[in-house]
């Protein structure tokens, strides 16, 4: 299985040294999960979803955007549109597009 992990290495800046030392593991272990020729256990996926500030399933490419990928400021709409009803999120989203289609 091919993970995510070369990708997220390469945005934060740490060598595959750097990580195993986290991981308590060899470099060659690390080497392993992140070239798709080991799974690491699950307790291990769990720890380097925390490193990267991933979910386990953007490491195991089951989601598309990462939360890196996302502001603050983006962050805070996502969350407000979770707790807003129906209406309040239709009207915001109108409101973005018309935003747009207008070029402000």
């Amino acid at each position: 299985m091919k993970l995510k992990l070369k990708e997220l290495r390469s945005i934060k800046g740490v060598t595959q040294e750097q990580i195993a030392e986290k991981l308590y593991c060899t470099f060659q272990t690390y080497s392993k999960y992140e070239n798709g020729h080991r799974n690491p256990p699950l307790e291990t996926l769990v720890q380097l979803a925390d490193y990267f500030d991933v979910t386990t399933d953007y490491i195991l490419g089951r989601e598309n955007i990462s939360a890196q990928a996302l502001t603050e400021y983006e962050k805070e709409l996502i969350e407000a549109a979770r707790k807003a009803d129906d209406r309040a999120r239709k009207d915001a989203l109108d409101i973005l597009k018309l935003n747009k289609v207008q070029g402000k």
